[in-house]
């Protein structure tokens, strides 16, 4: 198991955090895509984590997606966002 200092927790729908998030150099940074975003801005950051989750600033740090309940409308789509965004 790897010992972790510190966890930072990152709106998907933030661009801004997104961007700037590896500066405070977490051992590890949580895109969070449930109850940190509205319904409305569940596909726009979807897809921001996506793209941030191979960005290079990132690659020295644990990337961990927090998605939506399998079982809801959004699950199985964060899934397969966080899956194909980490095989780039």
């Amino acid at each position: 198991m790897k010992a972790r200092r510190s966890m930072l927790f990152v709106p998907g729908d933030n661009p801004a955090m997104l961007s700037t998030a590896f500066l405070y150099k977490p051992d590890s940074v949580m895109f969070d895509l449930e109850d940190a975003v509205s319904p409305r801005e569940k596909d726009s950051a979807r897809l921001l984590v996506f793209q941030v989750l191979n960005h290079p600033a990132y690659k020295d740090i644990e990337r961990v997606v927090r998605i939506n309940p399998l079982t809801s409308e959004y699950g199985l789509k964060d899934l397969g966002a966080a899956i194909r965004g980490r095989q780039m």
